[in-house]
């Protein structure tokens, strides 16, 4: 399994301009703005899908949205669903709560609405970290494996 060491690890490796945050336990959206006394919407969630053929997808979308799992059925033109919490380590290597927008090696879709931050807060590999990150980083870092739309419901 991957964690906060792996992913810090993986930022200096491949020149992520993003630092990890040393929390109390931040793995849900309330905590980690409660940690950093940040808005909710400067939070963002790393939701790993999973497709028909078993393929995984992690949605990033702010800490105030829900993931539309139909946009993104439509985007990746195949029926997807939510991992459960036990699949979520399997198919993004991290575990559920601490899931990163990078380092996991999937496709990616970020929400249009992710972009309105210049920094956002999210997964940082446990639930004791948080990455701080933009989100043209994430993009970047995402290359050749990422698409950017409306996401959310």
């Amino acid at each position: 399994m991957k964690d906060s060491k792996w992913l810090e690890r993986f930022i200096r490796a491949n020149g992520i301009n993003a630092r990890l945050i040393k929390t109390g336990k931040a793995s849900t959206v309330n905590e980690a703005a409660r940690e950093l006394k940040c808005r909710k919407d400067q939070i963002i969630k790393s939701i790993v899908l999973i497709s028909e053929k078993g393929d995984a997808v992690v949605a990033i979308v702010d800490g105030i949205s829900r993931v539309d799992t139909e946009k993104i059925g439509k985007i990746i033109k195949e029926k997807v669903r939510i991992a459960e919490r036990d699949e979520v380590e399997r198919l993004a290597g991290f575990p559920a709560g601490g899931v990163p927008p990078v380092g996991h090696g999937c496709q990616t879709l970020i929400d249009s609405g992710v972009f309105r931050n210049n920094v956002v807060y999210g997964g940082g590999g446990d639930e004791y970290h948080l990455i701080e990150i933009s989100p043209d980083e994430i993009a970047r870092a995402n290359s050749g494996n990422v698409n950017t739309g409306d996401i959310h419901l």
